[in-house]
């Protein structure tokens, strides 16, 4: 057994698919069967059980699951810190994320600070993000609502960030005129979105279930310019936080306050807690835990000087 064994098995744990799993890794489903039978017989028991057309990790294979994650995570960090001590410290920071309101800051903040890093980011689905990060395929995953932590994949999750929602309408719209509106006083007005999978879109969808409605969806895209746009040629009204509405000034007369708790959303940074110790995730993290901080501070003070105007 090597360290190319311990990965195919863990990829099959974790995908449940001998199937799936090879197709994954690029190699033949017998082949990567022998290679798990080949495990099973050194340690002398089988490591998981058969559920359906799946299989599922048995308390034996739970076992070496945990210690061979363990093992991997030791054997990469051992090569980074060897290239770091090498000097060959150009790294690649794989990021998933569901909302793409804080992606190009963030980004170039982050290269400011970090020239031998570089930041790979892929905007993917909460469901996508569990699965890269327990796969290892991605180092970081930003998700809105947090990604709950997972023990037995290694999943922890640091709330980095809560952003508030507001209404943008459509100029001359007859709520532009109210203090603030009700998720319930939408209900038939014509909403532009994001579509399923984004951080706001998820927001819209729970509270429009909360109160028993269907939105009334003209227009879904991840392109907030063209939201924008969208409600400014009076398509419709939309949600937009005040992280977003702090890039575009021009938009707060056309902005009104939502009178719920569940205007609020709390950002999570999740990442697999075997990789820890690596420096550059710890690079990394330090880095998005200062960036959330200080965009908090501000959103905070600019958002409590508007209320007292």
């Amino acid at each position: 057994m090597d360290i190319r064994d311990l990965r195919y098995f863990c990829l099959t744990a974790e995908l449940e698919h001998v199937s799936k799993a090879a197709e994954k890794l690029g190699i033949a489903q017998p082949y990567l069967t022998k290679i798990i039978g080949q495990i099973e017989d050194e340690f002398g028991t089988e490591l998981f059980d058969k559920a359906g057309r799946k299989i599922k990790l048995n308390s034996n294979g739970e076992v070496f699951y945990r210690n061979a994650k363990k093992i991997l995570a030791d054997v990469e960090n051992l090569y980074t810190e060897m290239d770091f001590i090498e000097g060959q410290n150009r790294r690649t920071i794989s990021l998933m994320c569901n909302t793409e309101s804080h992606a190009h800051g963030m980004i170039v903040e982050f290269q400011k600070k970090n020239a031998n890093y570089a930041l790979k980011l892929a905007y993917a689905t909460r469901k996508e993000m569990i699965e890269a990060l327990t796969t290892g395929t991605a180092d970081f995953a930003l998700c809105d609502p947090a990604i709950d932590e997972d023990p037995l994949k290694n999943i922890a999750t640091e709330i980095v960030f809560r952003d508030t929602a507001c209404v943008l309408l459509p100029p001359g719209h007859p709520m532009l005129k109210r203090k603030s509106v009700r998720f319930e006083d939408l209900k038939n007005e014509r909403l532009v979105t994001a579509s399923k999978g984004g951080a706001m879109r998820n927001h819209v969808d729970y509270v429009f279930e909360k109160c028993s409605a269907r939105p009334n969806i003209v227009c879904e895209t991840h392109d907030i310019n063209l939201i924008i746009q969208a409600v400014l040629s009076g398509l419709g009204y939309a949600f937009i936080s005040y992280s977003v509405l702090e890039k575009y000034s021009e938009l707060r007369e056309y902005c009104v306050e939502i009178d719920s708790c569940d205007k609020f959303g709390d950002m999570g940074l999740s990442y697999n807690k075997l990789s820890f110790e690596n420096r550059y995730m710890q690079d990394f993290l330090d880095f998005i835990r200062e960036y959330f901080r200080k965009l908090q501070k501000k959103i905070d003070s600019e958002h409590t000087s508007r209320l007292e105007f």
